[in-house]
Formats: structure tokens, sequence, C-alpha cells
């Protein structure tokens, strides 16, 4: 990976490297940080100025930035992630997803959420395009299986201990249910689901993968949800599915539990107009519907 050639100013080069402008001047004044000085005397930075400042005081480093900072790729990729350059990542978290390098993938969605990113746009812009291009990968066979699989699963753990870190309200404005249909097999984009809602501050209930719909009524009158997510990406078979999220809809309706639904498998399921639910098509929709 090659270290980027811009110049940099001391209020760039303090936010990637995660301190104060006073901070800079004081290690440029100290010869502890190279720089390029103009004629007006300002400094200027480049990349290699900082790279090598920060394998020369990794203590000072691990203490200050948003993620430790070991090496010149990771002020790399701080400096993507400040600057929010989302096609890049997006192509970095694919390559450390597939190679299971589940630390790099995690400090990306960190340094974002830390950033102050919103996180629905992490979640469309970053983690949809990064999901669909594995999955993409694995249909073409480029990918094996188990590769995808894992590949998959680093960015599932990533996002559970994104949820981990996230503050949600502690006053609640209602509750929602997270259901995957019975047929599903993948949960990643339910699992985003509900940490958008827990951050608008909805006691949230995920109930994973392959769940019967037939515990549903049950659980309905047990939690008592104001809401049902349902997540769907693939079904084998259209017409049994069908039935099957048609039946949710009639026990929601008994419930007086109002109904969103989101995901590829619904571009082709058709349902009965009187039934229809909210349709969701993207993580923002998520968080302000």
């Amino acid at each position: 990976m090659e270290i980027s050639s811009k110049i940099l100013n001391s209020e760039e080069a303090a936010r990637i490297l995660g301190v104060n402008v006073s901070s800079i001047k004081r290690w440029t004044d100290e010869g502890k940080l190279e720089c390029i000085r103009t004629i007006g005397g300002h400094r200027k930075f480049q990349m290699q100025h900082l790279a090598g400042f920060v394998q020369r005081n990794k203590k000072i480093m691990s203490k200050v930035n948003i993620f430790t900072i070991e090496n010149a790729e990771d002020l790399e990729i701080n400096y993507y992630i400040l600057k929010g350059d989302f096609e890049y990542l997006t192509v970095y978290l694919i390559e450390k997803a597939i190679f299971g390098k589940r630390d790099e993938v995690q400090n990306v969605l960190t340094g974002l959420h830390l950033s102050q990113y919103p996180l629905y746009q992490v979640y469309d812009q970053l983690i949809t395009p990064v999901l669909h291009q594995i999955g993409n990968r694995w249909t073409e066979q480029a990918l094996t299986i188990t590769e995808e699989h894992i590949a998959s699963q680093i960015i599932r753990d990533a996002i559970i201990r994104l949820q981990g870190i996230i503050r949600v309200p502690r006053n609640k404005i209602g509750q929602a249910l997270c259901l995957n249909l019975s047929s599903e097999l993948h949960d990643i984009a339910l699992k985003m689901v509900q940490n958008l809602l827990e951050l608008r501050g909805f006691q949230t209930y995920f109930t994973g993968q392959k769940t019967p719909y037939l515990d549903l009524e049950r659980m309905l009158l047990k939690i008592q949800p104001d809401r049902l997510y349902i997540s769907s990406t693939y079904n084998e078979d259209e017409r049994l599915a069908r039935l099957e999220v048609e039946k949710i809809f009639e026990l929601c309706i008994k419930a007086k539990t109002k109904v969103f639904i989101g995901g590829r498998a619904f571009d082709h399921i058709k349902f009965d107009s009187q039934t229809m639910p909210v349709r969701l098509k993207t993580f923002q929709d998520v968080y302000e519907s």
C-alpha cells in the first residue's frame, strides 16, 4: 500500500495523529516530527513524516489515537477514515475480511464511529457494499464457500463488537422484535437493524437465523412489541416465503404490531396489498422510519 503523497497542514496532521495542533507544533519544534517549512514559516507535512514519527513514538501514539497506530498502513487507514473515503475503505475491508484480519476490520468500524460518522452511513456506504462484493465473488467462484464464510463472520464479529461500545439512550421509546424467516441463513443485516434501533432508543429482541414463524404468536403475546422488523436476503422457494410472511402479517395485525421489511428477497415476493408493510431500502430508512 503506497503512502499518500498529499501535503498536509498542521490541523490535518493533528487530526490524523489524534492530537491537538499545539502537540504538532511542540513536536516539530523539539525535532521529533519532521516537516516542511514554507517561506512564510508554515509547517507542512507528508504522510511519510507522520509515519516516521509513529514508528519512533509508539508509546505516545498508543495513548492518543482512535486506535493503536503501529505502522505506516495503520496511519494510512486512519487518514482515509478521517477523510471519509468509503470507496477506498470498502476495498480495504474486503481484503482484510477475506484474509481473516479481524482487528484491522474492527479498527475501521471503531474509527468511523469515533470520528462521528452516522452509523447508518457506515452500514449503507461501507458494510453493505462489502457484503455484496464478497457475495458476488463467491457467486463468481472467485472465493470458496469457506473463504466467504470466514469473511462474512469477520464482518459480523466487528459489527457485534461495535454494538458493545455504542452508547444507547437509557429511556426507551418502544419495543422492537427483529426477525429472520425460517429459511434465512444470513443475519448480518438484521444485526445492523438492531444496532440502529437501539441507537434510536428501542428495546430490541433479536431472533437470529432460521426462526420458525410458528413460535411468533407466543413471542408477540409475551413481548408485545410496537414494531416487527423482518430481513430476508435469499429464499429458495418464493411461494413458501410469501405464505410464511403473510401468516406473520396476520399475527401482527391481531397484535397491533407495525411491520417493516428489508432485504433483496422482498424485491421478488408479492403480497396482498391489504397487508403491505413498510418497505425499507436502506439503513438510513431504518434510522429515520
